[in-house]
């Protein structure tokens, strides 16, 4: 029997190599910023959605509606 597989998170993004000029470097970099910002972005918006599900759960339970059927 083989051990259960497992699975990596994906390798973290790193800063793109030395391009060959300043003004490629700049250029590079600006564009690898953007690309963070729109992480960041998603990221936020993934934790207000979740920090909704969460309040809107914690409501339910409250006023008893978060039990499971036949209880």
């Amino acid at each position: 029997m083989y051990p259960p597989s497992y699975t990596y998170p994906p390798y973290p993004h790193t800063v793109p190599p030395v391009p060959q000029t300043l003004e490629d470097e700049l250029e590079a970099l600006e564009d690898y910023k953007r690309y963070l910002e729109d992480e960041k972005s998603s990221i936020e918006q993934e934790i207000r959605d979740v920090e909704a599900r969460i309040r809107e759960l914690k409501g339910l339970l409250e006023r008893g509606r978060g039990q499971p059927p036949g209880t």
